[in-house]
């Protein structure tokens, strides 16, 4: 069977979704968004037949069997729950929503409707993550104790709707940081948080969300992860994902040589996307649960809303020290 996919969304990331269906032979027979003029010249352009701003009579159109949804962040718990109850399977990009008792529900609709649920969590589908993840099951580093991971913009950051709390839920922890936190879980195998501080700021904008932080994560297996998250930093401590592992027998990571970049390299590239295409579509038709599946999305937000909440008890996220 053919998975026919309706988008929700004409901005970059739909984008690359669409290139990512073409690689995976899936086909997006409609496209949605709000802009009636940039939702048909997206759909002229992408040789899409249907496009409509009604994004809900897309997800109640009979020969469409799953909706991506890559749209801002504000949008996801809404347009994903009444795609699911359209008996629709969804990909919807990270964060899955904003506040996480949305998620959970979100995460409990899938299970009600039987359908797929994925998240956006596509560095699972690197190859150079793959590698890395296989290097550390197989014991080349010893006895993992700690991974430090980026997720950072140099020199630049997003604007609209990225900068508005309401809208995105946060600024670069939860742009940025929560790939960087996801790679980390990924390559330890998974592992649940038991312990979650952080300490954020905003220095680089006038907006009401954080562009600098760090958080520091402990997993049930006695790792512990730093995360770097920012945008309009200076420098780059490393490329977004990229991980650096410490253990018992020796270190190393997963972009080794970078920053700065070679000519022409694009980090964020199509092939990793298309690879979570593939898992999807594979699960939609019966093949079992996508890597980048709910509970790992939901598992990536709780800790990301575990930061915030650190990082807004104390002005350090953490306890005072008393001199």
């Amino acid at each position: 069977m053919t998975l026919r996919l309706g988008l929700l969304g004409s901005g970059w990331v739909a984008d690359v979704h669409h290139q990512a269906a073409l690689a995976a032979g899936v086909e997006v027979v409609a496209v949605a968004s709000h802009d009636p003029v940039r939702t048909a010249d997206f759909a002229a352009s992408h040789g899409i037949s249907r496009s409509t701003t009604d994004w809900r009579s897309l997800c109640e159109a009979p020969d469409i069997d799953a909706v991506i949804v890559a749209t801002p962040n504000y949008l996801h718990a809404e347009q994903v729950l009444h795609a699911l109850s359209c008996a629709k399977h969804v990909l919807v990009e990270k964060p899955m929503a904003i506040e996480v008792a949305d998620a959970e529900e979100m995460t409990a609709a899938a299970k009600v409707a039987d359908r797929v649920l994925c998240v956006g969590h596509m560095w699972r589908y690197r190859d150079e993550v793959l590698s890395m993840r296989d290097r550390i099951a197989a014991g080349e580093f010893g006895r993992v104790v700690r991974t430090h991971g980026f997720g950072v913009h140099q020199g630049w950051g997003p604007s609209g709707w990225f900068t508005d709390r309401a809208l995105a839920g946060g600024g670069a922890l939860i742009d940025m940081g929560i790939h960087a936190i996801d790679t980390a879980r990924f390559l330890l195998g998974d592992p649940r948080p038991v312990a979650v501080s952080a300490s954020l700021g905003t220095a680089y904008g006038d907006y009401d969300v954080d562009d600098d932080g760090v958080v520091l994560v402990d997993w049930d297996s006695g790792v512990r992860s730093v995360i770097e998250c920012g945008w309009w930093q200076p420098a780059l401590g490393g490329v977004e994902a990229d991980t650096m592992v410490f253990g018992t027998g020796g270190s190393g990571r997963i972009w080794p040589g970078m920053p700065p970049l070679p000519p022409g390299y694009v980090h964020c590239s199509v092939p990793m996307y298309a690879a979570q295409m593939r898992d999807f579509a594979a699960a939609c038709t019966g093949a079992g649960t996508p890597d980048a599946s709910a509970d790992v999305g939901l598992t990536a937000l709780r800790i990301v809303a575990q930061a915030y909440s650190s990082a807004a008890a104390t002005p350090a996220g953490r306890s005072e020290v008393q001199s």
